[in-house]
């Protein structure tokens, strides 16, 4: 520890206090206000700095992995990640919407595809959509198949 510096052996310094440095308080800033020390960033994710619900990361790293470019931007996979999560977003509310339409209580694969072809903007980006496979077509669609040859009796 330093020793304190008596005023008389520094030639100017008179009247100077001699007292060890103790901690003082926060200086005022222009404002008014102390002035606060920095503390510690807390890490936040890049999803949660966008807004965002769709892992950032997540995207970045299948984007590195898949080889699509040499090279992309830094803003590139937050990008991808919001029109993932607007895409996710719109398909699952219209498929929502029709399901309470059709009283059912859950979303099932028919109300996805409704909701699809419904909407002009996800036909576009989605093109057709899904394929027809067992159960999965919309209700409308289903036709009671009636036998067209009749039977003759001989």
């Amino acid at each position: 520890m330093e020793r304190p510096v008596e005023a008389s052996s520094m030639p100017g310094m008179d009247g100077v206090c001699t007292a060890p440095e103790q901690k003082r308080e926060p200086e005022a800033s222009c404002s008014g206000e102390p002035s606060r020390r920095r503390e510690a960033k807390v890490k936040q994710s890049r999803s949660s700095r966008a807004g965002l619900l769709f892992p950032v990361s997540r995207i970045e790293r299948q984007l590195r992995r898949g080889q699509f470019a040499e090279r992309f931007g830094a803003n590139a996979p937050v990008y991808l990640a919001a029109v993932l999560q607007w895409v996710t977003h719109k398909t699952m509310d219209m498929a929502g919407k029709i399901s309470k339409k059709s009283n059912q209580q859950y979303i099932s694969p028919c109300h996805l595809q409704m909701s699809i072809k419904n909407s002009p903007v996800l036909k576009h980006l989605l093109g057709s959509g899904p394929k027809h496979r067992g159960r999965a077509v919309p209700k409308s669609q289903r036709v009671a198949s009636t036998s067209k040859t009749k039977k003759t009796k001989r």
